[in-house]
């Protein structure tokens, strides 16, 4: 966290960030990173919800080989349940492989008009 925490809240002022998303875990682990993230940048914004959507068995992005596959994996695992607008929303993984679950849900965000970026 301190490594991040400073850098993420300066994007948040340069920017002009009005909303904040966190992808929630697919994958079950001792630790969720995210939540732990979550709590400790304890930011102000307000927080789009973002829903794993269930499904019979998770399948890790990192597991799949082909981009479409990992496009269709990530369009099918998570909900925008949000329907209040902002302007610009901070969307926050804790990881990044080939892109395709964050560009999933922020299309779904700018679709449903939750942000315009």
């Amino acid at each position: 966290m301190n490594e991040i925490e400073k850098q993420i809240k300066d994007f948040i002022n340069n920017h002009k960030v009005d909303a904040v998303a966190f992808v929630p875990p697919t994958v079950r682990r001792e630790v969720q990173i995210m939540k732990y993230i979550q709590q400790k940048l304890n930011l102000s914004l307000p927080h789009i919800e973002i829903q794993k959507i269930s499904g019979i068995i998770p399948i890790p992005q990192k597991s799949l080989s082909k981009m479409n596959e990992r496009i269709r994996n990530a369009e099918n695992t998570f909900a925008v349940v949000d329907n209040r607008h902002f302007k610009h929303v901070l969307l926050i993984d804790d990881a990044v492989g080939s892109g395709s679950t964050l560009n999933q849900i922020a299309e779904k965000i700018k679709n449903k008009e939750v942000a315009k970026r």
